[in-house]
């Protein structure tokens, strides 16, 4: 599983403030290059932490403080989207 099942004590709230989901923080001195892996890096972490989520039990989403809807609306979204 992702590491997204390792984390014992979301909420609602935390999958927004959790470092995968904020935007990549490279500098503007970074070579594009590097800006443009480290977006890829960030959006294929997100499609398969969402991916996982999207397959999680009810009692595995108990566990991590998320309820089906909420886990719907946030494995719903694209992986481009925060």
């Amino acid at each position: 599983m992702s590491s997204l099942t390792d984390r014992s004590s979301l909420t609602d709230r935390s999958l927004a403030i959790l470092p995968a989901y904020a935007p990549a923080a490279l500098p503007a001195k970074e070579p594009a290059l590097a800006r443009i892996r480290a977006a890829l890096a960030l959006w294929r972490r997100r499609a398969a932490d969402r991916r996982a989520l999207a397959e999680m039990s009810a009692h595995m989403l108990d566990d991590i403080g998320l309820d089906r809807a909420r886990a719907t609306v946030e494995a719903s979204k694209p992986f481009w989207r925060a």
